[in-house]
């Protein structure tokens, strides 16, 4: 079976596409009964009243050890209906839950396809004394915890006082505690003995997988005792075109076997055989390639709109692994219409998703957990504390230009500022539009150039793929009203004056393509005629950036050094509100290249 997967193929492209498409799905249009958000009024250690949306159908929770990232999607699996909580947290003497008047809850807001809206459970531990096991259940709305009326119309799934948990298979996979049989039972299983007894028991139970690979069977009670064997079979065809699109290797078949023969114990254990030219076990296999054919198999076998829940699926796997599991992830939400939620530590899981589809889970001042809904994937991982080898470097006139845009952004989030980095670019704004600007293009360089308002020419740059067939000539007389400028490029050279036009060509777009991304200008002429506006110390009218700088300098810094200048400029900016007009309008340039 071929799914038209190629090793070599380009993960990011096929991700953008996913996104693409995934990105116009809705509750109910195609993702019946999709949860839309979960409140938490009293859960773990979140934070009272913290609300997770889920805006986009692969959900990435990001946070540091410890943050709430698991106790989120705990919560999540005991939302549907015939799920508990109870399977991940309950009391215990040495952690009791003791609240009965303030129970531990949660609210799922979930789309109801009769009622086309969505609508609110609430799921609470119970306290009943003459129980001795762990219980959560549904309970009527209640207006201390902001859930809205019950309508009175009957519909589906709906009592008087409260509506039912929705409906979905639920797939949670802990990808952390995943390990071969032969590495649970040779490292952990048989501590108490010699190195000599380990290897004899071991050879023992790998003699008996070796009778069941053989012998084809499903079922094995050893000595007519408990059974031993609950599952072996070979990969189907889209499970191993699957798991070797991830791995990058050309499996030619692997068994997968379910099976408690290495083990005293009852749990059981997860053996694969690999075939690739040579026969293998996961004894041999690397940890990564049993977590990638589990999870392969536990996706493609949930139903249509099962929720599935994944704790650290990068566990064991290199980046471009797992580049191809979130493909692999994507392209089943877009044929299955699963909603999938996923906590991870990854960049390769956050790169290429929308800011919509990041969470970020962090600590308050109170030491609880808080829940931000939005987050660029740059950003995501700064807030962890991982700082970029290269910052986003944002390119501006002069100093008070930088000290303005900096003013600017010290109200922004702690882990965005860090991100960018402000410069003097040298020369002039000429030089930047004719020279720098060309140069950073061709070295690839992630930066960023604001302007002073006095450069701007037009409101937008002409997208160079909605323009006709254009000369270099044409596109140089539009460079010019555009930018005021023509820039100058690196050309091949040579004798080949049509190939080197034609190259002209190429650049000239290239330039209007970067420019309309990476190109923004002050609200105002120049820093100074904001400065002179907002201190309200001038009655001439502004009608030029050279008198405006003139108006300032005889007001403010006559006579003094550009470091001494600088100074009296930062004193002043100190005095701006966060929320004034111009300070918001930087703040919003700058949010929008991440």
């Amino acid at each position: 079976m071929s799914l038209g997967l190629n090793s070599f193929s380009d993960s990011s492209v096929e991700i953008e596409k996913c996104v693409n498409i995934l990105s116009g799905f809705s509750p109910g249009k195609p993702l019946v009964n999709y949860i839309s958000y979960a409140r938490f009024p009293n859960f773990k250690n979140i934070e009272r009243g913290a609300e997770i949306s889920f805006d986009f159908p692969f959900t990435a929770i990001v946070g540091a050890n410890g943050s709430g990232k698991s106790s989120i999607l705990y919560a999540l699996y005991g939302m549907p209906d015939g799920y508990s909580t109870s399977r991940f947290w309950f009391s215990t003497e040495l952690d009791p839950i003791v609240a009965v008047k303030d129970p531990p809850r949660s609210i799922c807001g979930h789309w109801h396809s009769q009622y086309k809206n969505i609508v609110e459970t609430r799921k609470a531990r119970v306290y009943r004394k003459n129980r001795n096991y762990e219980y959560w259940e549904p309970t009527k709305a209640t207006k201390g915890d902001g859930m809205p009326d019950i309508p009175k119309e009957n519909y589906l799934r709906k009592d008087a006082d409260r509506w039912n948990p929705v409906e979905r298979e639920v797939v949670y996979l802990n990808m952390r505690k995943l390990i071969g049989s032969f590495d649970r039972n040779f490292s952990f299983g048989f501590d108490s003995l010699s190195i000599t007894e380990r290897h004899n028991l071991m050879k023992a139970g790998a003699k008996k997988i070796k009778s069941v690979l053989d012998r084809d069977v499903n079922t094995w009670r050893l000595g007519g005792g408990r059974e031993r064997v609950f599952e072996n079979r070979v990969l189907t065809d889209e499970e191993l075109c699957w798991v070797s699109y991830i791995l990058g290797r050309a499996y030619r078949k692997a068994n997968y076997i379910v099976h408690n023969l290495y083990s005293i114990e009852s749990a059981p254990d997860v053996s694969v055989v690999f075939d690739w030219g040579i026969q293998y076990s996961e004894a041999f296999a690397g940890s990564g390639e049993i977590s990638v054919v589990h999870l392969v198999i536990k996706i493609i076998a949930a139903k249509k709109y099962s929720l599935v829940l994944i704790d650290e699926p990068e566990t064991s796997l290199h980046p471009g692994a797992q580049r191809k599991v979130l493909e692999f992830m994507l392209k089943k939400i877009k044929e299955k219409h699963l909603q999938v939620v996923v906590s991870t530590h990854s960049q390769s899981f956050l790169d290429g998703l929308p800011d919509t589809a990041i969470k970020v889970v962090e600590h308050n001042s109170q030491g609880h957990s808080r829940i931000l809904n939005k987050c660029s994937p740059h950003i995501a991982l700064h807030r962890l504390g991982v700082e970029s080898f290269n910052k986003k470097i944002i390119y501006v006139e002069d100093a008070l230009a930088k000290l303005l845009v900096e003013q600017a952004l010290k109200s922004m989030d702690e882990a965005e500022k860090r991100v960018f980095e402000v410069r003097v670019a040298p020369g002039g704004a000429q030089d930047m539009k004719v020279r720098q600007i060309p140069a950073h293009i061709v070295s690839d360089h992630d930066c960023y150039f604001i302007f002073d308002g006095d450069q701007k020419k037009v409101e937008k740059f002409s997208d160079p793929r909605k323009l006709p067939e254009q000369s270099v000539e044409s596109l140089d007389g539009l460079l010019i009203k555009e930018l005021g400028e023509v820039p100058k490029f690196f050309l091949s050279g040579g004798n080949d004056v049509e190939g080197t036009k034609s190259e002209k060509i190429k650049c000239q777009q290239e330039y209007l393509q970067w420019a309309s991304e990476r190109v923004k200008y002050l609200n105002y002429l120049c820093p100074e005629a904001f400065l002179l506006k907002f201190l309200g110390d001038s009655e001439e009218e502004i009608v030029s950036s050279k008198i405006a700088k003139k108006i300032f300098k005889e007001k403010y810094s006559y006579g003094m050094t550009s470091e001494q200048e600088s100074g009296v400029v930062l004193m002043m900016l100190r005095n701006v509100p966060i929320d004034n007009s111009e300070m918001l309008f930087i703040r919003g340039l700058v949010k929008s290249w991440l």
